[in-house]
């Protein structure tokens, strides 16, 4: 447990509290010794924890759908122009992934929630203490491609985005399946995360969020008889809505085409579109567009201030340019498509937890959307995504196996070998004359 705990830790908040992300032009895509090293010391632990020697299924964490992912990840390199990079960002990738499915595994659900609730309300605690003490918890200067940065309340994160990301899981973790904390905890922790979510002013977030709420908000309501009933009807939805884009198209990316809109997303996205045309099967690697250098493809298809920017603000288009259409279609069916499909066709998970997980799924898969994290190291998005994935397999995991134990009849030499003890039945006594 404290080996997760510690993961957690670098996960929200890393080694340097109120750090801000240092950018050079061009990036060149360095690592930071120190957090690596972290992370390396985590594994160590987690692999020898596994007991490779005496349970070697121990070391299959990884479920096999996100273990082709990441192969297909590991097979991109060998066309990449920088592997170097990419083979030291896809080792945290992996690392970090496998620590989190054999913590999951090792301490179970219940325990895993219970860690990331407590660690998120110290995280809320030490936002708001950073705000109050220091003003470097407030962003001062604006960054490439969000000028309007300054003003907005980061805590003891590196950025806003950051914050209002961990903010919305506080809401979820302390909204669903928080039966057992006081009423008056629960209450305090979601007005507080709001208020602060709000200064952030994380759109993405905000926005998200209530869409994650609902979600898991109808995943209680829902009668579990015809939970499965959700997806054909949710295929039935996505023909109509991609009929209806069709027909529409021109009126209604007629918004996008504003140079300001989504905060300039919308003249990021176009170039990665056009070298996702001219590669669309392989892409350029894993980890090999941004911030790579010179010579990042980047350059060739964009040129101002969104060359000097390190992510694509869209999880699945990053993951399009990186490792194709092949391996976008991979990540996005092992850690969002089938876990979904896995809880909601479920009839067996409890309530308050399905929910809590459904909600967290929505929110990272709406999170990519406009922001990157999607298979993206340390990510936090990212992580808490893989503890979802992790927790769902570990939710049914366990009910599976209380229900085969509950069904699995009594074996015959066991009734014999442990006979039913023998009622002696009392004498009756002859009635007398």
């Amino acid at each position: 447990m404290t080996t997760t705990f510690c993961m957690l830790w670098m996960v929200t908040i890393g080694l340097n509290p109120l750090s801000e992300k240092v950018k050079t032009i061009p990036a060149t895509g360095d690592g930071d010794f120190a957090r690596q090293l972290c992370y390396s010391l985590i594994f160590i632990v987690a692999f020898i924890a596994s007991r490779p020697l005496t349970q070697p299924r121990n070391l299959f964490a990884l479920p096999l759908g996100i273990t082709i992912a990441l192969g297909w990840c590991w097979l991109s390199l060998s066309w990449s122009d920088v592997p170097g990079v990419g083979m030291r960002r896809l080792i945290l990738t992996s690392i970090i992934m496998f620590s989190i499915f054999r913590s999951v595994q090792e301490i179970g659900h219940e325990r895993s929630i219970a860690m990331i609730r407590l660690l998120l309300l110290i995280t809320l605690v030490l936002n708001y203490v950073a705000i109050v003490v220091t003003p470097a918890a407030i962003h001062q200067i604006a960054e490439i491609g969000d000028p309007n940065l300054i003003g907005n309340w980061r805590g003891v994160l590196p950025q806003k985005n950051f914050a209002g990301a961990i903010c919305a899981f506080t809401i979820i973790l302390f909204s669903f399946d928080a039966q057992k904390l006081k009423p008056w905890l629960r209450v305090a922790v979601i007005v507080a995360s709001l208020f602060f979510l709000y200064k952030t002013k994380s759109k993405t977030s905000e926005g998200i969020l209530v869409l994650a709420m609902i979600a898991g908000w109808i995943y209680t309501r829902y009668n579990p008889s015809y939970r499965a009933l959700i997806i054909p009807l949710l295929s039935v939805a996505g023909c109509a809505a991609v009929l209806y884009v069709e027909t529409n198209w021109d009126a209604l990316v007629e918004p996008l085409r504003r140079p300001d809109a989504f905060t300039g997303r919308t003249q990021i996205w176009p170039p990665l579109v056009n070298y996702a045309n001219d590669h669309l099967l392989t892409g350029t690697g894993f980890g090999s567009f941004w911030n790579v250098g010179p010579t990042s493809p980047i350059y060739q298809y964009a040129e101002g201030w969104v060359t000097g920017i390190a992510a694509g603000h869209n999880g699945y288009l990053d993951m399009l340019v990186q490792i194709g259409l092949p391996g976008l279609i991979l990540t996005v069916v092992a850690m969002i498509i089938w876990p979904m499909i896995r809880l909601l066709s479920s009839r067996t998970a409890p309530r308050q937890t399905g929910a809590l997980l459904l909600a967290v799924i929505v929110f990272c898969m709406g999170h990519n959307l406009t922001e990157s994290s999607l298979f993206d190291r340390d990510m936090v998005v990212q992580q808490f995504l893989s503890f979802a994935v992790a927790m769902i397999s570990s939710v049914l995991g366990s009910t599976y196996a209380v229900r085969r134990t509950r069904s699995t009849p009594v074996p015959r030499d066991a009734r014999i070998a442990h006979p039913r003890p023998m009622v002696r039945e009392p004498m009756i006594k002859e009635r007398q004359a």
